[in-house]
């Protein structure tokens, strides 16, 4: 599987989300097992904490492995660690658990591939980097593969499981979406646009929600690794202003 993000900070922050990745057609086969590498780096973004005990994202490098295992045709299981480094002070902390269950289908049309799912994620974060310490993500898969074009987009619905007073604990709405172009042969050039809307009764748009795009590359190198690399720019406040990702799919 091709996906690893690099950007991380807490989901009820308008900034990059802790994923920064586009859930497409990329998928372990039965017996398969996958392993990645997110990584991540804020050079310029919010400094002050929008809670007590919160890490500010501001010159926070963050990494998360991933080891993903194809159980059938249609369905994943993944296991994520996200950890980061605060560069400020030297100090390197785990931040948190993730696992997730994910549904895949496609349909091979004349014109290309069609692929739709869900993918089911519950999250154990760190205070530092959530108030709320466990979420639950459902996130919708759906998309268009031709030879030369990837389309795909992720509306995805997020909730806090554990009460937390004066928390929000409804479901929260983000939408995120990517165009790809393959410009030879394992050589790809792309935009992801991802839109944090806020609560499901009480959307947000415009300059009031969170808006981040980010130009990238995917590229495989001779030795076999699935890279991703990706430059972001948040376009209201107060998402991050700059944003680095990178995305290493290990092949062993």
């Amino acid at each position: 599987m091709f996906l690893v993000a690099l950007l991380y900070v807490p989901i009820s922050a308008r900034a990059a989300p802790e994923e920064i990745v586009i859930f497409d057609d990329e998928f372990e086969k039965p017996g398969e097992l996958g392993y990645e590498l997110h990584l991540n780096y804020v050079p310029s973004g919010r400094r002050t904490p929008d809670y007590d005990g919160e890490q500010p994202p501001h010159g926070i490098f963050r990494f998360m492995p991933e080891v993903t295992y194809g159980l059938s045709e249609n369905w994943n299981l993944g296991l994520h660690m996200p950890m980061s480094k605060n560069l400020h002070t030297g100090s390197t902390t785990v931040d948190g658990f993730k696992a997730r269950l994910t549904y895949l289908a496609t349909e091979e049309m004349k014109a290309g591939k069609l692929f739709y799912g869900v993918n089911t994620e519950l999250n154990y974060l760190a205070r530092r980097l959530s108030e709320s310490r466990v979420v639950l993500e459902l996130r919708g898969i759906v998309g268009w593969r031709t030879h030369d074009w990837l389309f795909a987009v992720n509306p995805i619905l997020n909730r806090p499981l554990n009460y937390v007073p004066g928390v929000d604990n409804h479901f929260n709405f983000d939408l995120f979406a990517k165009a790809l172009k393959q410009v030879r042969p394992n050589l790809g050039v792309g935009v992801e646009h991802y839109a944090e809307l806020g609560e499901v009764k009480h959307m947000v748009f415009g300059s009031r929600s969170g808006q981040i795009t980010y130009g990238v590359v995917e590229f495989q190198t001779k030795s076999h690794f699935d890279v991703q690399l990706g430059v972001g720019r948040g376009w209201t406040d107060p998402v991050d202003n700059w944003v680095f990702k990178v995305m290493l799919g290990l092949p062993f």
